[in-house]
């Protein structure tokens, strides 16, 4: 990843610089939005180079990752890889 946009505690904008060819040039972005003792995560991974099923299914995943990443941050426990929710691209 290359940041592009960073301020701390409020947001981060990568560029995906390696990784799987659908990633390449695609951006990644986390906003923190704190209403009183609320803060909500606002997420985007944008500028695919086309829409495919490995899209969908890693914005699939990618919820799973952030709904971990709540219940570690509310219980103290996540589900990160390898116990993380398991979603097949094979669809026989």
């Amino acid at each position: 990843m290359k940041v592009l946009e960073l301020e701390p505690a409020r947001r981060v904008l990568w560029q995906v610089a390696d990784g799987p060819a659908d990633w390449i040039g695609s951006k990644v972005g986390f906003e923190l939005k704190q209403e009183g003792a609320q803060t909500t995560v606002l997420f985007k991974h944008q500028g695919w180079s086309e829409q495919s099923e490995f899209m969908h299914h890693c914005s699939t995943k990618w919820a799973s990752f952030l709904m971990s990443m709540k219940s570690l941050i509310e219980t103290g426990k996540g589900a990160p890889f390898p116990e993380d929710v398991h979603i097949s691209l094979n669809w026989d």
